[in-house]
């Protein structure tokens, strides 16, 4: 699904939050992506931070997690240069430059009453956008979130209010079931806690191993899962054409900033 055209805003900061293992949420106003963007778009945000030595050229894209009125919230963990200098221009600044919303979203037409949601890590971002969405309908959702260990995990009550079934793993077993997500996903099915396949749509968001992974475990069973891919991007509009995926069963790639970043997983080959 693909929204209005982008246009390109300076935000003001509404809020920041930082939560454990160096994971931020920040909420900035803007009524045109608040009110016209769709689950599965994302921004890219101009990291400027005034006398630094050396500032990223490039702008870094974020997932619309949450919407509200004339604002929105993007949540990022602070992995490079680029999001240290971002967390850094959060703390000293009022406003952002920010440019959206891109891409293409989910696909969202499916008249199936149950719906099945995957994230693993920070992927919780734009999956957290989805479980809002979802929350307005009749439909039935069931999310599986995992992380390494509990210090993962943020913002857990939002979840919980949202009238869903939440099942959280962790591999090292410090929160909730111990495994994977997918060992998580075959433990359900196999214990009857979860219908078959089939009568789900699937979304999955996370690592493109655990993606995957989620993928061959429903592939096996007949079933397809919509995908969002976390790929670098240079520029986020498709000009510089550096985040490239290969299309299955066909030549050529797709860009995962303006063809995605959310794919049908039967049509794309995953790295």
């Amino acid at each position: 699904m693909t929204g209005v055209k982008y246009s390109e805003e300076r935000v003001e900061i509404i809020s920041v939050k930082e939560g454990s293992n160096n994971i931020i949420s920040c909420v900035v106003r803007s009524e045109l992506i608040a009110t016209t963007s769709l689950p599965g778009q994302f921004v890219t945000v101009q990291v400027n931070n005034r006398g630094a030595g050396c500032i990223p050229v490039l702008r870094r894209p974020f997932a619309i997690s949450n919407v509200k009125k004339d604002r929105f919230e993007f949540i990022f963990d602070v992995v490079g240069r680029g999001t240290e200098l971002l967390k850094k221009v959060l703390k000293e600044e009022k406003c952002l430059n920010i440019l959206g919303p891109l891409g293409n979203g989910f696909d969202l037409k499916s008249e199936k009453k149950q719906k099945l949601l995957i994230a693993g890590g920070i992927g919780i971002a734009p999956v957290k956008r989805l479980v809002q969405y979802f929350s307005t309908t009749d439909c039935r959702t069931t999310l599986i979130w995992g992380n390494r260990n509990k210090s993962g995990f943020f913002d857990t009550d939002y979840f919980i209010d949202q009238n869903i079934k939440l099942l959280i793993c962790t591999d090292d077993g410090s929160m909730g079931f111990e495994g994977n997500v997918v060992d998580l996903l075959e433990s359900e099915i196999k214990n009857k806690n979860l219908n078959s396949m089939s009568d789900y749509d699937i979304f999955v968001v996370g690592p493109d191993p655990m993606m995957k992974a989620v993928c061959v475990s429903v592939g096996k069973r007949n079933t397809v899962c919509q995908v969002s891919l976390e790929t670098p991007m240079a520029c986020g509009m498709g000009v510089c054409q550096g985040c490239a995926v290969k299309k299955k069963n066909e030549e050529g790639y797709y860009l995962v900033c303006k063809d995605g970043p959310v794919f049908y997983s039967d049509k794309i080959i995953m790295n």
